[in-house]
């Protein structure tokens, strides 16, 4: 049986780079207005200053395969996945997409809040390219996904931040995507919808939708991915599987908040078991958490104490 592995690359970034020029104190618009000289002088003797918010990223992904990425906020994520959906252009680099893309970023950004769920729904079929035929067809099967049969002909500026997500996340789900790049929003609505969106989200791995997902839900990430990658400001750190990627990860911020670090503690102590299978399915990760424990004490002296606790039980 096939693999995603096996398949043809359809998603390609080569030295893929973002800059964003930051304005420099003292170059508001007011300010140029009022006093150009100033401001020209200022501008002279002030070096630009300028963010990259990616650097430098080269990866492949290949047809049928799920690849999430995982990180900090602010370390390029995001940002990212745009360039890879062709919103932004890198400012070097390329990238290179092979297939029909659907996107589930900023979910119901392009609605217009005075026509109702219904032509919304409609328009943005058309702008993903579809005919208003399509779009009369798919249009039962999104409300029902989204559970606004009662609220689908009523004005938009009605509705709930949370019904505003459902119906876009139906809307770009059932666009029959190649390629899906997908943006945090796997956890929008409550825990019935969520798990919808995982079924949907199974369903189209099953026929062998390429997906490129970033988020915080690390559970999701291990459950669906075949591959995940770690970004830290900008640059992409690592790219293996993902439990490996998770787990450099959280040990990435455990190193920089002692809340993280006690937690992360918490949650191996309570669940023993699972950390066990998991160090004896994989030597490689019962070595670093070895070397990761000599540098943490305190945590031995906690297990130790738990020990005994359960001993004198």
């Amino acid at each position: 049986m096939p693999t995603p592995s096996d398949g043809e690359v359809v998603l390609t970034a080569r030295g893929v780079s973002r800059r964003y020029p930051l304005a420099v104190p003292g170059q508001a618009l007011k300010t140029t207005l009022l006093h150009p000289g100033q401001a020209l002088r200022a501008w002279r003797t002030r070096r630009r200053r300028e963010l990259w918010a990616v650097r430098d990223v080269t990866f492949e992904v290949r047809r049928g395969e799920f690849f999430s990425i995982v990180g900090a906020n602010g370390s390029g994520k995001s940002t990212l996945l745009r360039l890879l959906a062709g919103l932004s252009k890198p400012t070097r680099g390329s990238v290179e997409v092979r297939g029909r893309v659907s996107t589930l970023l900023e979910l119901g950004s392009g609605f217009h809040p005075q026509v109702s769920g219904r032509e919304n729904v409609i328009m943005n079929g058309l702008l993903m390219g579809r005919t208003k035929r399509e779009m009369e067809a798919l249009l039962p099967a999104i409300v029902e996904f989204a559970g606004l049969q009662e609220f689908i002909d009523q004005p938009m500026r009605t509705y709930s931040s949370g019904m505003y997500v459902r119906l876009g996340f139906a809307i770009a789900a059932f666009m029959d995507p190649e390629i899906l790049l997908v943006d945090e929003v796997l956890a929008v609505g409550d825990a019935k919808f969520q798990e919808k969106c995982y079924e949907h989200i199974a369903g189209l791995q099953r026929k062998g939708v390429t997906m490129v997902m970033v988020s915080h839900d690390l559970a999701a990430v291990e459950r669906f991915s075949d591959r995940a990658a770690l970004m830290e400001r900008g640059r992409m750190v690592a790219i293996g599987p993902p439990r490996k990627v998770i787990g450099l990860h959280l040990e990435r911020l455990a190193e920089t908040s002692p809340e993280i670090r006690q937690a992360i503690d918490e949650g191996i102590a309570a669940d023993e078991e699972r950390v066990r299978q998991m160090l004896e399915e994989d030597p490689e990760w019962a070595a670093a958490f070895a070397a990761a424990l000599e540098r943490n004490p305190a945590f031995h002296e906690r297990l130790r104490e738990q020990a005994e606790r359960e001993g004198r039980g």
